[in-house]
């Protein structure tokens, strides 16, 4: 089985890592909403990594869909906790940027076996 048809997965945990070393780094503390923010990107990344690579119809962007609400739910968070920090502003963008790495991966499906 090749690395691309995990591509996408692998591209969202590597966003999520990068998240949570900026929460992690920014001020030295994690605070309860940023740590709920890093529950919520990696429950987005399991997703991504759960839903297969289908090729055509609304499932062949099913895990864009699940990238893009992750970050819609990331940015209703930080605006629903009483402002929005710095690192949560981060965490939304890195959020965004890893929906938008999602879409523009190619699918690739899992080769018939012969």
């Amino acid at each position: 089985m090749s690395v691309l048809h995990y591509a996408k997965a692998l591209i969202y945990i590597a966003l999520a890592a990068v998240a949570f070393l900026v929460t992690a780094l920014s001020d030295s503390v994690l605070a309860l909403d940023e740590i709920l923010n890093l529950v919520i990107v990696v429950l987005g990344a399991i997703g991504i990594y759960a839903v297969p690579n289908l090729p055509a119809g609304a499932g062949a962007y099913a895990k864009t869909i699940i990238a893009f609400l992750t970050a819609g739910v990331v940015a209703l968070l930080s605006f629903l906790t009483g402002g929005v920090s710095l690192t949560e502003w981060l965490q939304v963008i890195l959020a965004a940027f890893a929906g938008i790495g999602v879409y523009i991966t190619p699918n690739e499906p899992i080769p018939a076996r012969e």
